[in-house]
């Protein structure tokens, strides 16, 4: 047997189980079941016949697969973000600014010594995480204004740091942003 007819195999004997399950049978009924239609005591000795016979049989009575979870639009997404409002915000602000879920986890493991933040438990611990992810968008923000500034003097973000001697990481600080943009605007720098 092919590994590919050994997978579907297991899958349908996962389903037929998932089936009893889901249909509440008991060991009783489930064995009965087996008897009259897979011609069988055991799951396991069903043939690519049986095994299709007894899952038409259960579709039948009312079995459906159950639909796939929700995939995660982004590698990372916390298997809890249905029920927590604020991991919504999150995921929201990291959408916005096309960030991994990741990147929140790092501002958790920063701010709480916590790994994901889908293990975050207080509303305290989320609203950090949140509040870290608005600096960043408004950092992101201020900077996409300056650039855009900086375009229309025809100048780039290299020769404005050099031209002023900005210190390193300027381009990460709101206060430094904020008075870039003002002076900018205002004619204080050319």
């Amino acid at each position: 047997m092919s590994a590919t007819a050994q997978d579907r195999r297991r899958r349908n004997l996962a389903a037929i189980h998932a089936a009893k399950r889901d249909l509440g049978m008991d060991d009783d009924s489930y064995r009965m079941m087996l008897r009259e239609i897979g011609k069988v005591e055991s799951a396991k000795d069903l043939d690519a016949k049986g095994l299709f016979t007894v899952m038409e049989h259960l579709r039948r009575v009312g079995w459906q697969r159950a639909p796939r979870k929700r995939v995660a639009q982004h590698p990372g997404t916390p298997h809890n973000l249905d029920r927590e409002a604020m991991l919504q915000k999150i995921e929201a602000l990291l959408a916005d600014m096309q960030l991994p879920w990741s990147y929140a986890d790092a501002i958790a493991k920063q701010q709480s010594g916590i790994e994901r933040v889908a293990w975050l438990r207080t509303q305290h611990d989320l609203k950090g995480v949140i509040a870290a992810l608005h600096v960043e968008q408004e950092k992101r923000g201020l900077l996409a204004g300056l650039d855009e500034l900086l375009k229309e003097r025809g100048m780039t973000r290299e020769q404005l740091a050099s031209r002023y001697q900005l210190k390193n990481n300027w381009h990460r600080r709101r206060t430094t942003l904020t008075a870039l943009i003002n002076d900018l605007m205002e004619g204080r720098l050319q």
